[in-house]
């Protein structure tokens, strides 16, 4: 089209400068007359000479002016005026570009606008003018040349309308592949067909199979015109099988009441497949007589096509987000059973733990030897149960963001200590060696003293509780930004297959009931909790029948 333009412009540049050069000749010789009006009309060209008063009177006019219906004489008779023919929308436009070109004194203008022929067709005209002043500059005629060009405006149109469809289906495609809110889908893609039809509304129905009805789920233009929900017979399950609905876009004529008078509409409808079935259809409804093409209609076909399966992926997503929730509301029912249970557990057990301490120290009598092992038992297995309600309850409050940590300075060393004393009498009358190898220049750490007591007493406990016999040792590093503890037992170990599962809640190496070893499986879970949030790491290396090392990083 810039090659057609470029000729246009070349042929429009010899003609204006023959007409300045014979301007005078053709006012003075009729001969040089008959011989440019014959050339003219063998040229693409269409020639006026116009008076400069309103409406712009013909004053000349080429024979080829036939091309568009009319005659000659039309013009030059003043029957036509010459701005009669330009299109109405165009006309105002048409008549600020001579007013401004005149204003500003220039020779020429160029526009494009439209004209309507004799048999009302719509045709596209080039128009490029010579302003002809006399010589007190006073503007007393136009010479013009017109050109047809609709062609190229066709071309250019059917261009710019398979850009748009281009366009459409992009952003079909990109919105099934990201979008999994149906909604926000719904809407979009209305939103894109509706500036490819200008339709006057538009819906997407969503086929519920189950209830034989189709539900609108998104919506534009005039509310009442859709229906909300269209119900279909069970017994002729329109939606059952895709092999029974037509393939095409389906284009059908409705007469409706508005006001006091009946309209036609144009209904376009095509429906959303994905794979072998259908999950809806889009209804469109267009202005009457809206032009409609075979490209437009092989879109929506593309668009169904995508959209249905976008829809389908995000119905099931929805389907398994409703089960997600369900399934964290069962956990947040589990979390408000374990709070409470361990609330009510807590109130006795202390109790049960002061009592047998007052007992233990002779507070309501002295105790035999047997007496006093019991008593023991009871106390150490009393802290143990005391220690596992601490443990559920910081579950429940951590994962519902309640617990609030008091984070100070800490001596590592101090903890440490405490934590293998309370080993040693959990251990009872085991066989275990608890030794430790800290230096005594451990910089201090910054930490909550009591949930990383409960981390260090959990590891070990679980030291104790799988080994009859053996050594417990608990050395402490100090590496470049961080404090690295190392709790290594020669116990039972854990198989291979095992090791990356024990951090998990509530899981069991051995989880049978009938099981050697006691435990609930929260221990090593509440560990690496309270160590991620000190922002450390904690890991094991475990070989099965020959103990296990835990490795514990804390930041200073």
């Amino acid at each position: 089209m810039n090659d057609e333009h470029k000729m246009l412009k070349g042929i429009s540049s010899d003609l204006e400068s023959a007409l300045r050069q014979s301007l005078e000749e053709i006012k003075l010789s009729a001969e040089t007359k008959i011989r440019l009006e014959s050339v003219i009309s063998k040229s693409p060209a269409v020639v006026f000479f116009w008076c400069a008063k309103d409406d712009r009177p013909v004053e000349f006019v080429t024979d080829n002016i036939e091309r568009f219906g009319y005659s000659k004489e039309d013009f030059v008779t003043g029957t036509l005026l010459y701005d009669s023919i330009i299109h109405p929308d165009d006309r105002d436009g048409v008549k600020d570009i001579i007013s401004e070109s005149v204003n500003a004194g220039i020779d020429e203008f160029n526009c494009e606008y439209r004209i309507v022929t004799e048999s009302n067709d719509i045709k596209w005209v080039y128009e490029t003018t010579v302003i002809h002043r006399t010589t007190d500059s006073t503007v007393d005629h136009f010479y013009g040349i017109l050109f047809d060009i609709t062609g190229r405006k066709r071309a250019e149109q059917s261009i710019a309308d398979h850009e748009r469809d281009i366009s459409v289906l992009y952003s079909a495609v990109t919105l099934a592949s990201e979008s999994l809110d149906i909604d926000d889908l719904l809407a979009e893609i209305l939103m894109e067909l509706g500036d490819l039809f200008k339709i006057d509304a538009g819906g997407v129905y969503i086929i519920d199979h189950d209830q034989y009805k189709a539900n609108l789920r998104a919506n534009i233009g005039t509310d009442d015109v859709l229906a909300s929900t269209i119900h279909y017979s069970q017994n002729e399950d329109m939606f059952k099988n895709v092999t029974n609905l037509p393939k095409n876009t389906i284009v059908s004529d409705e007469l409706i009441r508005q006001g006091s008078r009946f309209v036609t509409k144009t209904n376009l409808t095509f429906y959303l497949h994905s794979r072998d079935k259908v999950v809806g259809f889009v209804l469109l409804v267009l202005p009457p007589g809206y032009p409609l093409s075979e490209k437009n209609l092989q879109v929506l076909e593309h668009v169904g096509k995508h959209i249905g399966i976008a829809i389908e992926n995000a119905q099931l997503f929805e389907k398994t987000q409703k089960a997600y929730d369900e399934l964290r509301s069962l956990d947040n029912l589990k979390n408000e059973f374990f709070a409470n249970l361990s609330h009510e557990l807590k109130t006795p057990m202390i109790s049960i733990k002061g009592f047998s301490e007052l007992l233990g120290d002779g507070k309501f009598g002295p105790l035999n030897v047997e007496q006093k092992k019991a008593n023991d038992a009871v106390v150490r297995n009393a802290e143990r149960l005391k220690d596992l309600i601490d443990s559920l309850l910081y579950m429940c409050m951590e994962k519902e963001g309640k617990y609030k940590y008091d984070f100070v300075p800490l001596p590592i060393k101090r903890l440490i200590l405490n934590s293998l004393e309370k080993a040693r009498v959990q251990a009872g009358s085991n066989n275990i060696v608890f030794r430790d190898e800290i230096p005594e220049n451990i910089p201090v750490i910054y930490g909550d003293e009591e949930r990383l007591t409960t981390a260090l007493n959990n590891i070990l406990d679980n030291a104790v509780k799988f080994m009859l016999e053996g050594e417990v040792i608990v050395s402490v590093q100090d590496e470049a930004d961080h404090i690295h503890l190392r709790i290594k037992d020669n116990g039972i170990g854990i198989p291979k297959n095992k090791v990356d599962k024990v951090f998990d809640s509530f899981y069991q190496v051995d989880g049978s009931l009938t099981r050697m070893y006691g435990g609930t499986g929260i221990g090593l879970h509440v560990s690496k909790r309270i160590i991620d949030v000190h922002n450390g790491k904690i890991w094991l290396k475990s070989l099965e029948g020959f103990g296990t090392t835990v490795h514990i990083l804390l930041p200073k």
